[in-house]
C-alpha cells in the first residue's frame, strides 16, 4: 500500500477557492469591528468652576447597532488630586436607534453640582454593556470654593455719597485757608503803612519848640517895655 503525506489543509473544490479565502483572511478584522466600543469626550478638556455651581460636559459612546451592544447603563465618576476615585453615579441615557450591524452614537450629558475645592479632579465617563465597560479619557475640573461678587447697590450708593461729601469739606476747607491768608496779607499791610507814616512824621520836641515860640516872643516884648519906661 502507498503512503501519502497527511493532508493538513485542503481549500473546497470548485470556483468558490478565492472568495472564501478572502473571506478567512478578513474574519478577524470583522470581529474586531463588531465588538469595538469608544467613549469621547467633548469640550475642553481643562474646565474651572465655582463651588456649588452647575457644570456639565457631555460624550459621545460609539458601539455597533446589535442588540447586545444597545442596551448600556451610562455614568460618570472622578478621581481627586489625591488619587482618590469615588462612586460610580449613573445618568440615564437613550442608546440612538441606528442600522443593524452598523455603527451607532449616542450622546450623554453629564450635570453636576460640585461642592468645594475638594472635589477639583478628572471626571471620566463611564459606560457598562452587559459584557464589557468602557470609559473616556477624562475631563479635568477645577473647582473654586469663592469668587468675585459685586456690591450690592446700597453700599454703592453710600459710598458715592461719603466722597462727595469728603469732596465738599475739603472744597470749604480750602477756602477757608485761602480767605485766612488774604485777611493776613492785608493786617500785615496795614502795619507796613503805619510804619512808614512813623517814620517820616518830625520828631515830637520839633512839636513842643512851635508851641513854644510864641511865648518867648511875647517875653521879649514885655522885655522891651520896661526898657523904654526906664
Amino acid at each position: 500500500m502507498e503512503s501519502r503525506p497527511p493532508q493538513w489543509w485542503a481549500p473546497p473544490p470548485g470556483p468558490l477557492t478565492a472568495p472564501w479565502l478572502l473571506g478567512l483572511l478578513l474574519s478577524p478584522w470583522t470581529v474586531q469591528l463588531a465588538g469595538g466600543q469608544s467613549v469621547v469626550h467633548l469640550g475642553s478638556p481643562i474646565m474651572v468652576s465655582l463651588a456649588n455651581k452647575i457644570i456639565s460636559f457631555s460624550c459621545n459612546i460609539t458601539y455597533p447597532c446589535t442588540p447586545e451592544f444597545q442596551t448600556f447603563t451610562f455614568g460618570f465618576y472622578h478621581v481627586n488630586l489625591q488619587d482618590q476615585q469615588s462612586s460610580e453615579e449613573k445618568i440615564p441615557c437613550q442608546p440612538s436607534v441606528g442600522t443593524q450591524n452598523q455603527t451607532c452614537t449616542t450622546k450623554c450629558r453629564v450635570t453636576a453640582t460640585l461642592p468645594s475645592s475638594s472635589a477639583t479632579g478628572t471626571y471620566y465617563c463611564s459606560v457598562r454593556w452587559p459584557n464589557s465597560r468602557k470609559r473616556g479619557s477624562g475631563t479635568f475640573i477645577l473647582v473654586r470654593d469663592t469668587g468675585y461678587r459685586e456690591p450690592p447697590q446700597s453700599p454703592k450708593k453710600l459710598l458715592f455719597f461719603c466722597f462727595i461729601g469728603l469732596l465738599s469739606a475739603l472744597s470749604i476747607l480750602v477756602t477757608a485757608l485761602v480767605l485766612w491768608k488774604k485777611a493776613l496779607q492785608r493786617q500785615d499791610t496795614e502795619v507796613y503803612a503805619c510804619m512808614q507814616n512813623e517814620d517820616n512824621s518830625p520828631p515830637s520836641s520839633w512839636k513842643l519848640l512851635s508851641q513854644e515860640k510864641p511865648h518867648l516872643f511875647e517875653n521879649d516884648s514885655e522885655c522891651n517895655l520896661v526898657y523904654e519906661n526906664l
